[in-house]
């Protein structure tokens, strides 16, 4: 639902909210200044951009300098494949291996030469800097760092390097703005290693970066699913047989930055991987990131010595389609593992399985999927729910819940309704924050979510003299926001000129509420002291005992007057 007057949206079926930006980036899946910069095109706004610092222009020249290289190493490699007869010996290996020309021109797929230092001529006729290029990992030293090869005059000769792609096959790994950030390369013949990559640099990160994404997440929003393979020809054959919702890690575990990534496009992933044991060890440890990031992974195991790029290309495309369409849920295939693992006949396998699956069970944020996965172990090892809750149970020492996670624990349980119409009075009417602030009744608010909400208000209020809802949606983290766009689209359902009526009764509330507590906990620390016979003590809580009783007794007085 859009509400065009505040101009925000919120869905009510999975709560998403924001304004304009946070919709463009959800629906069309940019950053905010993608974001920010498609709505100044759309509309013909010119933005005005804050001048960089010295230091942030010298930087920002160096990178456009690092993807020039790369894109000129990118177009070397890749016109040797496909014009030059030196790239005869790649032709014919890429066309052993059944790739096909669409998919050569598609990935941009190149061949570097056996010659030590092609790509130094390259690099050193377009005038490059190769000192640069030693950075990307494109060219290496001849001697070590520190000889005095590498010590002479202040730049260093194209004879002091040579090539460190030879006889490769040259893949370019381009991130999500189509720039070339890096290079893996495989051996045609004999030796090793077989594969190698680009060092990493100030362009270029294995754990950020996925190979075919750029192509892939139009696939992925389409179909709603990604499929995540090991190695480069892997994802070439896959996306050749039509699976182009297809990519590949480039030789490192999934990461917490890999997720973020991909969950822009689709939250369903199936993974596909070597089905022996470090190949299941490697998958499994990959678990605990999905489940806190709530991304659903499923796991597709071929048979033992295939991989997608050969299974396939045996003619075994419908065998691997029903694979696909049987993909095993990672959470059950971690159980099945678990108990092919542990002897679940006996007390202490059981035992050891209950352990191991539970602490996998608590990373499940969303308690129906939690509550399931219980119930399902309980009965496989024949014990108690309860018990198995015990092992989870939230110790006092941890962590208060983030946003997100308080989102999901506040949408379940019954707000206090109360502290729900003082921000809702909050957004509506503005010029009622002013009564909140001298009141301080947000310091006392029970719901440590609508605290932080109401005092984000109240200081946007203070600083501008206004509420902008936009511009407070765009200021908050995405767990809150959500939780603020549906209230601005639920009315406070008060009548003109009783708003101010109605937030004192709601302070009144939400004042006696935390005295009520606050007497409790005085009560019982009182009943301690007294078995532990403390004088002074004890007199000093019976003190704030009867202060406590005053207010509320003055606050009962007040009530009654009004009334």
């Amino acid at each position: 639902m859009v509400n065009e007057e505040k101009q925000i949206f919120h869905c009510f079926g999975c709560g998403e909210g924001g304004d304009v930006f946070t919709f463009l980036m959800k629906a069309g899946h940019f950053t905010f200044p993608e974001a920010v910069e498609e709505l100044a095109k759309r509309y013909g706004i010119k933005l005005i951009r804050r001048e960089p610092s010295p230091l942030q222009k010298k930087e920002m020249t160096k990178r456009e300098t690092l993807f020039r290289i790369n894109q000129l190493a990118s177009d070397y490699f890749h016109e040797l494949l496909t014009q030059k007869r030196e790239g005869e010996v790649g032709r014919r290996y890429l066309t052993q291996r059944g790739v096909s020309e669409e998919i050569i021109r598609e990935h941009r797929l190149g061949y570097a030469t056996e010659r030590w230092d092609g790509l130094v001529e390259h690099l050193r006729e377009k005038k490059v800097s190769l000192e640069l290029a030693w950075e990307l990992g494109l060219i290496l030293p001849k001697r070590k760092v520190g000889d005095s090869t590498l010590r002479e005059g202040p730049r260093l000769e194209a004879t002091n390097f040579y090539d460190a792609f030879r006889k490769r096959i040259i893949f370019p790994i381009l991130d999500l703005h189509q720039r070339v950030v890096g290079f893996g390369g495989r051996l045609i013949g004999e030796g090793q290693p077989k594969y190698i990559n680009s060092s990493e640099s100030s362009i270029y990160h294995k754990g950020e970066v996925l190979y075919g994404l750029p192509i892939a997440k139009r696939y992925a929003s389409e179909k709603d699913s990604l499929l995540i393979v090991e190695g480069y020809f892997d994802l070439l054959t896959l996306h050749q047989y039509g699976w182009k919702n297809s990519v590949a890690t480039l030789g490192t575990a999934l990461t917490e930055q890999h997720l973020q990534t991909t969950k822009r496009y689709t939250k369903n992933l199936i993974m596909l991987f070597d089905p022996d044991p470090a190949g299941i060890q490697a998958t499994l440890r990959t678990l605990p990131l999905f489940l806190e990031e709530e991304v659903t992974a499923k796991a597709v195991f071929l048979p033992k010595g295939e991989d997608p790029d050969t299974f396939l290309r045996k003619g075994s495309r419908e065998v691997f389609e029903r694979r696909l369409a049987g993909a095993i849920p990672l959470m059950d295939f971690f159980f099945e593992w678990l108990i092919k693992t542990h002897d679940i006949k006996s007390i202490d396998g059981k035992v050891k399985m209950a352990r191991e699956a539970m602490a996998m069970i608590r990373k499940i944020p969303d308690k129906i999927r939690k509550d399931l996965y219980v119930r399902t172990l309980a009965e496989r090892l024949d014990i108690r729910e309860a018990l198995l809750y015990e092992m989870i149970r939230p110790s006092p020492k941890e962590r208060p819940p983030s946003a997100e996670g308080e989102k999901k624990r506040l949408t379940e349980a019954n707000l206090q309704k109360s502290e729900e119409m003082v921000i809702r009075l909050m957004l509506h009417h503005p010029e009622l924050i002013p009564i909140v602030s001298e009141e301080k009744i947000l310091e006392e608010f029970e719901s440590p979510l609508l605290k932080r909400l109401g005092k984000e208000l109240s200081s946007l209020f203070q600083i501008k003299g206004r509420l902008d809802l936009s511009e407070a949606l765009r200021g908050l983290e995405e767990g809150l926001r959500g939780f603020l766009s549906a209230y601005a689209f639920q009315e406070t359902g008060i009548e003109g000129g009783k708003q101010k009526r109605v937030l004192k009764d709601c302070i009144e509330k939400i004042r006696r509420r935390r005295w009520k507590r606050d007497e409790t906990d005085l009560l019982r620390r009182i009943q301690e002291v007294e078995r532990q016979k403390g004088g002074k003590e004890l007199e000093a809580l019976l003190i704030q005992h009867q202060e406590l009783a005053k207010k509320e007794k003055g606050l009962l007085k007040e009530s009654l007057r009004k009334g």
